[in-house]
């Protein structure tokens, strides 16, 4: 069976104190968000039970946590005041919310929440994180938000009398012991440091109030939950569906369930990036999961419900590894508001402000902000402005406007990036390469034509849609025009190329200018080679190797022949590709690999058949850095092993025994021998410059040919970490 399907049968006791956390959290939230909202102090708390208990047995998430939200309290008075302050009538369109919810989840809308950036998602938190600790600050002193903000300037004399000094104590010492507890070996035990402030809080104000200390917390500033086993009538408020005519109730339906649905989405992201484990929650499941929890709040007289990310984060900081801590604080809910009331209210609000503050700052942590900016400006603006926006507006306006910034953004690299024109050097000269991206439409259009405009006369251009999957017409149409007016005026050879696939009626030319034919290679000095190997190589290393056309180079090798430039003896070393590292296309090279490079009697042979018979102007031999071969010989010469005696691989002796030779001539030069890397690296070098000795002393072919300046032939060292080659 699933697990996501039902609550996980191993549940953990980190569960159980998480989920008490978050209730601990998610209590006065219920009750704030609800007198916010201006609906009853008891909705909020119907509201919390049913996104722990119902929506956290149907979500798919771990870690996510339902319940009002504050998000979605500025809707919630608005539609009560559209509705003249009928309360019940607003009960309806949370119902007819819901079942959109769960339309929402059938058709599988769930996904949306993939379109959303992940720099906007973060900005959501960290905009919840400074929230949080704004309006969470005041309580920490024992204040009102709305007194600090009256007096601020004031100064602290005019603030005293509204200070409540035990709460402000109880609240800092809060902190305190959440920090030190989470910086200390007690860390490891199955405590979250929360509930430990949140216990020692409630029994420091309970000292205060039994010794009766001015320390005592005011009643204001303590935990108020209302006894509903006094008036249980009252607790229950249902819908009122002769309403089912009012207009107002389906436009309030719609708003309440495409702001709760992109709310809870938006908060399910985030919650799985917080989560230890990093599972994915499934949208579909959770746009069902807040429907039937949305329904089921609005018949029995309960808030909307969304995912909310303040509980969330809670959940998933105090140790929550599975969905059970959600379901146990809508447990704890109902027990709170039957049984323990008397005890949860000499509870301060600053030990929870102390809390909240704290989650704040880790969603809002300056490391977040700080790697976002090393990310480059097109992440770390919208992540601001999203920040800001949220801040200055409300969440969803500011999530809007993220999303709209990063969309801005996204076009104008867009337009940037639909071509990018390159100035290449082949075998035939010059080329300008328009490479077309895989998705060209209209708005595209601006960057083609400026590249089309810094064109010159004469010049050799090439349209590249090799890659590209679509090309809308009107970009098609402007190429075309050009190809036919301008190119033809202005003596550009100007070709088409990966075009077919989308316009079949076009003629699409070859254009073979990296093919090495007879008469390049008949053209070409040796100095010439070794210039064209020397910008391949440069071009390896800054990752601007050429485009090579290998289909056209296998075709035209196959029909007119083979005419490589140059040959290349080097090692056999997998990391050593020739054809790669000089940037050259299939028909350019004759490559002999052989361990060592070391050049023999059948190497002779082949080196002349390269030079003599077809043509090659340049003979390199190339040597590479961590040599196995030549560490293997660097090693026998230090031991002063006879090659001979080597039993397991005996044929190793025919390469081995020349890099031996170039070990001790290296040896002569140095005054202190040591095997090290120095050691190593020269004896690299000299094999080298040994094999080339070999090739001019045994074949009178190559060394006559090498006097008469018809071929060249030089050395080269292949750094295998950087990709250079150094040129001896």
């Amino acid at each position: 069976m699933n697990n996501q399907n039902v609550v996980s049968k191993n549940f953990y006791p980190s569960d159980l104190l998480s989920g008490l956390v978050v209730f601990l959290v998610a209590l006065p939230l219920c009750l704030g968000i609800a007198s916010a909202s201006g609906a009853p102090l008891i909705s909020g708390i119907i509201a919390g039970v049913i996104g722990g208990i119902v929506v956290g047995f149907l979500s798919g998430s771990h870690i996510s946590v339902s319940g009002p939200a504050a998000g979605l309290a500025a809707i919630v008075v608005t539609q009560i005041d559209h509705l003249g302050g009928n309360y019940q009538a607003f009960l309806l369109a949370v119902v007819l919310a819901g079942v959109l919810q769960i339309f929402f989840g059938l058709l599988k809308l769930g996904t949306f929440s993939n379109f959303v950036p992940t720099n906007v998602i973060l900005g959501l938190l960290a905009a919840i994180g400074l929230l949080l600790i704004i309006n969470q600050l005041p309580i920490l002193f024992g204040m009102k938000k709305d007194v600090l903000l009256a007096h601020w300037s004031s100064g602290f004399d005019i603030l005293r009398p509204f200070l409540d000094y035990g709460a402000a104590l109880i609240g800092i010492c809060s902190v305190l012991i959440i920090l030190l507890w989470d910086k200390s070996p007690l860390k490891k035990l199955p405590l979250p440091s929360a509930l430990i402030a949140v216990v020692f809080a409630g029994l420091l104000n309970y000292f205060f109030t039994i010794t009766g200390s001015p320390l005592a917390v005011r009643e204001e500033n303590l935990i108020h939950l209302p006894n509903v086993l006094s008036n249980m009538g009252s607790v229950f408020l249902f819908p009122d569906f002769s309403f089912l005519n009012n207009s107002l109730i389906y436009t309030g339906a719609i708003t309440i369930a495409v702001v709760a649905s992109l709310e809870t989405l938006l908060n399910l992201e985030a919650a799985d990036k917080m989560d230890p484990q990093k599972r994915a929650s499934p949208p579909n499941r959770e746009l069902l999961a807040q429907g039937v929890g949305n329904t089921l709040s609005g018949l029995i007289g309960g808030m909307p419900i969304t995912s909310v990310i303040v509980r969330s984060s809670v959940n998933a900081t105090s140790g929550s590894k599975t969905k059970f801590s959600a379901i146990f604080h809508g447990v704890l809910l109902v027990v709170a508001v039957a049984l323990l009331t008397p005890l949860m209210n000499v509870v301060p609000l600053s030990s929870l402000a102390a809390i909240l503050i704290l989650t704040g700052f880790k969603l809002a942590s300056p490391v977040l902000f700080k790697r976002l900016f090393e990310q480059g400006w097109s992440q770390f603006i919208p992540f601001v402005v999203t920040v800001v926006a949220i801040i200055a507006t409300d969440l969803l306006i500011g999530i809007f406007i993220g999303l709209i910034l990063s969309i801005m953004i996204i076009l104008k690299n867009n337009l940037k990036r639909g071509v990018r024109v390159i100035h290449e050097t082949h075998l035939h000269g010059q080329l300008t390469r328009i490479e077309l991206a895989p998705n060209v439409s209209f708005l595209n259009r601006a960057a083609l034509v400026s590249a089309l405009e810094k064109i010159k006369d004469g010049e050799t251009v090439v349209v590249d849609a090799s890659n590209t999957y679509y090309i809308d017409p009107d970009i098609y149409q402007l190429l075309k025009d050009f190809k036919d007016e301008n190119a033809l005026k202005h003596f550009i050879n100007f070709k088409l190329i990966g075009f077919k696939a989308h316009y079949p009626e076009i003629v699409e030319e070859e254009l073979d200018i990296n093919v090495s034919t007879q008469e390049v290679q008949r053209q070409l000095s040796p100095q010439q080679v070794l210039q064209l190997l020397k910008e391949g190589n440069q071009r390896f290393v800054n990752h601007e190797r050429l485009h090579h056309n290998i289909a056209r180079q296998i075709q035209v090798t196959s029909e007119v022949g083979q005419h490589p430039f140059a040959a290349v003896l080097g090692c056999m070393d997998s990391r050593a590709p020739t054809e790669r590292l000089f940037d050259v296309g299939i028909g350019d090279l004759f490559s002999l690999r052989i361990a060592g490079n070391i050049a023999g009697q059948k190497v002779l042979g082949s080196l002349e058949f390269a030079c003599k018979s077809k043509g090659s102007k340049l003979i390199m031999v190339l040597g590479h850095t961590d040599c196995g071969a030549v560490t293997a010989a660097c090693q026998m010469y230090q031991q002063k092993l006879d090659i001979t005696q080597v039993k397991d691989t005996p044929n190793v002796q025919y390469f081995l025994k020349p890099i031996m030779q170039a070990a001790a001539d290296v040896d002569k030069d140095f005054s202190n021998y040591q095997l090290n890397s120095n050691f190593i690296h020269a004896v690299t070098i000299t094999n080298v410059h040994n094999n080339i000795a070999y090739i001019l002393k045994n074949s009178a072919v190559l060394r006559a040919m090498v006097e008469s300046g018809e071929i060249g032939i030089v050395g080269g060292v292949y750094n295998v970490n950087t990709g250079k080659v150094d040129f001896l």
